[in-house]
C-alpha cells in the first residue's frame, strides 16, 4: 500500500468543522444547576412515564434509574462533554431510538459527516464488501470516488470497525446495530449523541481500478435544517401521533442535501416529493409499480393519504413493490392510511398502551385525547397490570374514505433501518396479509411505542415537568405498540417484523440501483 497519505482537494460544503464546532459548544457551558435538572427530569420520565421500562430491565438486565442516581452524585466531577456523554448514554442502554436524551444548543439540528456514504454487500461464498456509494463532489480525488471499497478505517479492518461502532449503538437487535454502525461510519447525529472522538478519519480502500491507498478525510458539521434563521430538528415537538427515530431522520436530511437529485432536494423536509419516490419497472418483460416511502414525516395523514392514492391508482395492474428500507418512521397516522389504501377492505391497526403509574393516570385524566385509557389505568390498582388496555390512534378507514384502492399483487421491502412507524406499517401489512415482506435484513428496526416530547408533556403536566436548561430536551415511548389480527398483543419493541424472505444484497444491487432485490420482489409477485 502507498505511504502517501492523500487529501480532498475542497472541503465539504456548508459545513463547518468539528474542532470549530466543538470550540463553539464549549464557550458557555452548562451551569451545575442545570445539570441537576436534566437528570431529575430524565428520572420522572423513565419512573413515571416511560411504557417499556418493565420490559427495558427484563430483557437488556439494565437499571437506568439507578444509573441515574450515581450520576447525580457525580455531576460536579464530570467536564462539560463527560456529563452530555453520560446521560445520553443512561438512555442509550435502553436500545429504544425513541428515548432520548436532546443535548442543548448548539447541537440542535446539527449532524456530523465524512460526506460519503457505505453499504456493504456479500458475495455468495459469504465474503463481505464495503463499497462507497454516494461521495459527495468535492471529496471526489485519488480514485476515491463511487465503486472504491474500504478496508480499513484508522487502522482497523473494516469489518472489525463496522462491529465497533455496532456495539455503541442503541438498536434493537444484532440487525439493527449492525445497520445503525455501519451508517455511523459516515453520519452521527449531535443532537441524541456524542460526537466522534476523532476529529478525522485514516481510510485504506482499494480503487475501482484495483489500487490500494490512503486519505484523510475531516469530520465535518451540518445543520439538517434551517428555520427562522437558525439550525432546527426536523421533526415537530409538539406533534401527539409521531413513531420516529429522531437522528436517522436528520441524518436523513443530510444524505438529500448532499446526494438526492436536485429536484428532490428543494422541498421542504415534509413536502411529498422528499418523503416518497415512485416509479415504473419492467422486470423479466412486466410492469411493477414501484412505491419508495423514504420517511413519513409528514403534515397530515390525509393530505399525504391523498397524495399516495394519486400515485398507487397510476400503478400498473401486475404489481406493487412497496420499499420502506431505511425509513426512520414518522406520522403513525399516516403510515396506516398507506396501509388502506393497499387494502380493500378495513385494515387492523396497531394498538397503543400507556404505563399504569400515578403520573400516566394524571396524563389520561388531564388530556381529553386520552379518555379511553383512564378506566384501565385506574383499575391496575386492583389487577396489577403494568400496561393499560390498547386502543387504536385512529380509524384509517374512515381517513381514507372515497379514496382509491389499489387492488394488485403487493410485496413489502424492509431493512433493520425500517423503525417505528415504518414498523407499524410493516406489521400492519404482514398482520392483514397485504402480502409477503421481502427483507434485507430478518428483522426490521424493532421500534415499537408513540413518542412524545418532554416538552409535549410539560403541557399537561406543568406541576410535574418543569422548563428545561439551554433547549436541552428529551424524547420518551409514551404508548407501546401491539400488533393485530394473528399477532394480538405481541409487542414490537425489540421483536421488531420478521421477514417473510431474506435477501442479501448483491453487487448489483449496491452498484445497479437494486437490480437483484427488485428482480427477488418482482418474482414474490409472480409467486
Amino acid at each position: 500500500m502507498s505511504a502517501t497519505v492523500r487529501q480532498p482537494p475542497r472541503t465539504l460544503p456548508d459545513s463547518i468543522g468539528l474542532d470549530a464546532f466543538l470550540d463553539r459548544a464549549g464557550a458557555d457551558p452548562l451551569p451545575l444547576a442545570g445539570r441537576y435538572q436534566l437528570v431529575a427530569a430524565a428520572r420522572v420520565l423513565l419512573e413515571e412515564l416511560y411504557v417499556h421500562l418493565p420490559l427495558k430491565r427484563a430483557m437488556h438486565a439494565i437499571d437506568p434509574v439507578q444509573r441515574l442516581r450515581l450520576l447525580e452524585r457525580r455531576l460536579r466531577t464530570l467536564s462539560e462533554p463527560q456529563f452530555h456523554a453520560e446521560l445520553a448514554g443512561v438512555f442509550r442502554e435502553l436500545r429504544d431510538l425513541h428515548t432520548v436524551y436532546q443535548l442543548p444548543d448548539p447541537y440542535r439540528g446539527h449532524v456530523a459527516t465524512l460526506g460519503f456514504l457505505v453499504e456493504r454487500y456479500v458475495d455468495p461464498d459469504g465474503t463481505p464488501h464495503h463499497i462507497v456509494s454516494k461521495v459527495d463532489p468535492s471529496l471526489v480525488h485519488a480514485g476515491f470516488d463511487v465503486g472504491a471499497e474500504l478496508e480499513a478505517w484508522n487502522g482497523v479492518p473494516i469489518e472489525r470497525a463496522i462491529e465497533r461502532n455496532a456495539a455503541a449503538q442503541a438498536g434493537s437487535n444484532p440487525d439493527a446495530r449492525l445497520a445503525r454502525g455501519l451508517e455511523a461510519l459516515t453520519l452521527r447525529p449531535l443532537r441524541t449523541g456524542p460526537p466522534p472522538d476523532e476529529h478525522w478519519v485514516l481510510l485504506s480502500y482499494r480503487t475501482p481500478a484495483g489500487r490500494r491507498r490512503e486519505t484523510r478525510l475531516p469530520w465535518r458539521v451540518r445543520a439538517a435544517e434551517w428555520r427562522a434563521g437558525r439550525a432546527q430538528d426536523p421533526v415537530p415537538t409538539l406533534a401527539t401521533s409521531l413513531g420516529i427515530d429522531t437522528g436517522r431522520e436528520a441524518t436523513r436530511q443530510i444524505k438529500r442535501a448532499l446526494f438526492a437529485p436536485v429536484q428532490a432536494r428543494r422541498p421542504s423536509p415534509r413536502a411529498l416529493r422528499s418523503v416518497v419516490d415512485h416509479r415504473t419497472l419492467r422486470i423479466r418483460g412486466r410492469s411493477y409499480g414501484y412505491l419508495r416511502i423514504f420517511s413519513f414525516n409528514v403534515a397530515g395523514a390525509r393530505l399525504f393519504a391523498e397524495q399516495v392514492a394519486r400515485i398507487v391508482a397510476s400503478a400498473p395492474p401486475g404489481g406493487l413493490i412497496v420499499d420502506i428500507r431505511g425509513n426512520p418512521g414518522g406520522h403513525v397516522p399516516a403510515a396506516e392510511c398507506v396501509l388502506q389504501l393497499l387494502s380493500e377492505r378495513p385494515v387492523a391497526p396497531v394498538s397503543f398502551s400507556l404505563s399504569t403509574t400515578r403520573a400516566a393516570l394524571a396524563l389520561a385524566r388531564a388530556n381529553p385525547g386520552f379518555r379511553a385509557w383512564t378506566g384501565s389505568i385506574r383499575a391496575a390498582v386492583e389487577t396489577g397490570e403494568v400496561h393499560s388496555q390498547g386502543f387504536p390512534l385512529t380509524d384509517p378507514d374512515a381517513i381514507t374514505a372515497g379514496l382509491p384502492r389499489y387492488s394488485g399483487p403487493k410485496v413489502l421491502i424492509t431493512d433493520a433501518l425500517s423503525y417505528s412507524a415504518a414498523d407499524i406499517f410493516a406489521a400492519g401489512f404482514q398482520d392483514n396479509r397485504l402480502g409477503p415482506v421481502l427483507g434485507t435484513a430478518r428483522r426490521t428496526g424493532a421500534g415499537g411505542a408513540n413518542v412524545w416530547t418532554h416538552e409535549l408533556l410539560r403541557v399537561w403536566l406543568p406541576d410535574l415537568l418543569g422548563e428545561l436548561p439551554r433547549g436541552a430536551g428529551f424524547r420518551v415511548a409514551l404508548r407501546r405498540a401491539t400488533r393485530a389480527r394473528g399477532n394480538v398483543d405481541v409487542p414490537l419493541e425489540d421483536l421488531g417484523v420478521q421477514a417473510d424472505e431474506l435477501h442479501q444484497l448483491t453487487e448489483r444491487d449496491v452498484t445497479g440501483r437494486n437490480q437483484d432485490l427488485l428482480a427477488a420482489a418482482a418474482a414474490l409477485l409472480g409467486a
